[in-house]
């Protein structure tokens, strides 16, 4: 391919790439993989600070405690037990609220459920006939089987609370026991613990802030991914069109040729069959008659050798355009009829005389052709 048939479809190939509409998904995919860009690098940065600050508080929080236990001395380990015990109180207390509000709202919930039943059946009580429609029905089986759950709710809830409410008695009473006799290194060591509490409320909220950072970051990468995977869905599509608009439509495949050829191979075949029935009839004629021995078109035609080629064999009575039609449909067959014909044909006497077994060989032949 010359240089300018290559200019030539590579100019055709730009044409149409700038005459194809653009997808409409491509814009907005790319504008989701834009936003997922801009918040992966603000929550990555934010992360990054909230981490910083993190570490910071901690460190400075080490410092702080340790400085406090040189100064305080053996009171904060002798403390401990106590500001343990009331640590376990405090969440134990928390439990307890949990489980109760837990306990009310099945309360609630069992309240409702029995105050539908009751409607329902004043319902009932006031109709004269004393039958439900069906929509009422539904109501009433539903209400039903609300009050049934929420006892068993309420059940769960009430043994949970009172579990709860156990350990938080026994929380505090350990935490009072405690607080008694370790009344004066309580005292003493309340600045380190109390220190202690705020350092570790403020870890707290900066850990929750790094987890939510983190869970944002993560959200945003995985929007950048499926926004990256659309868009080479989208270009896999593209190409594919472009491939199949190519490549054209598809031909006809090999051996879907036109029913006509076929027609006319069964024509030929039957005009073939048509001449070789001619041909034989002509023969069988020939054979029968009785030519003139003086004849010389007769006896060079019969006295013919079996090394004559059999493409060019001419039969004694045929007409000239029956030589190729036969020589080009059954050569072999042709050449042995010849070699048949050569040597039936007696040295004195007319055609009548062919000996009887060549006369039955030839006319088998024939009715192979035939």
């Amino acid at each position: 391919m010359s240089d300018t048939e290559k200019d030539n479809k590579s100019d055709e190939d730009s044409e149409s790439l700038e005459e194809e509409e653009v997808d409409p998904r491509i814009q907005g995919e790319l504008e989701k993989l834009n936003q997922s860009t801009d918040n992966i690098n603000r929550w990555e940065t934010e992360l990054e600070d909230s981490r910083q600050k993190f570490r910071a508080v901690l460190v400075e929080a080490t410092v702080k405690l340790d400085e406090q236990v040189k100064k305080i001395g053996k009171a904060v380990e002798d403390s401990k037990p106590y500001w343990e015990a009331r640590r376990a109180a405090r969440q134990a207390q928390v439990e307890a609220q949990r489980a109760t509000q837990e306990y009310q709202r099945a309360i609630e919930i069992l309240r409702a459920a029995k105050e539908t039943i009751a409607l329902a059946e004043e319902r009932l009580l006031e109709e004269d006939s004393r039958q439900f429609d069906s929509a009422w029905q539904e109501m009433l089986n539903h209400a039903t089987q609300r009050v049934m759950e929420a006892e068993q709710s309420r059940t769960r809830s009430e043994i949970e609370h009172r579990e709860t409410a156990a350990k938080y008695n026994a929380a505090i009473s350990h935490m009072r026991q405690l607080e008694k006799k370790l009344k004066r290194t309580i005292n003493k060591s309340r600045p380190y613990f109390e220190l202690k509490a705020k350092y570790y409320l403020q870890l707290e909220q900066l850990k929750r802030r790094v987890d939510e950072r983190q869970a944002k970051l993560t959200q945003a990468k995985a929007e950048y991914r499926t926004a990256l995977r659309n868009l080479e869905t989208i270009s896999d599509e593209i190409h594919a069109r472009r491939r199949l608009s190519a490549m054209g439509p598809r031909g006809r495949g090999v051996g879907a040729e036109d029913d006509g050829t076929v027609t006319d191979d069964i024509a030929n075949f039957k005009m073939e069959s048509d001449g070789i029935s001619m041909l034989s009839v002509n023969f069988e004629d020939s054979c029968n008659g009785s030519p003139s021995e003086d004849d010389p078109e007769t006896q060079s035609t019969c006295s013919m050798s079996s090394t004559s080629a059999p493409l060019d064999l001419p039969c004694p009575s045929s007409s000239s355009s029956s030589y190729p039609l036969l020589s080009s449909s059954c050569p072999i067959l042709m050449h042995s009829v010849c070699q048949i014909w050569a040597t039936s044909k007696p040295k004195e006497g007319p055609m009548s005389a062919m000996n009887k077994p060549h006369k039955a060989k030839l006319a088998q032949i024939w009715a192979t052709l035939i």
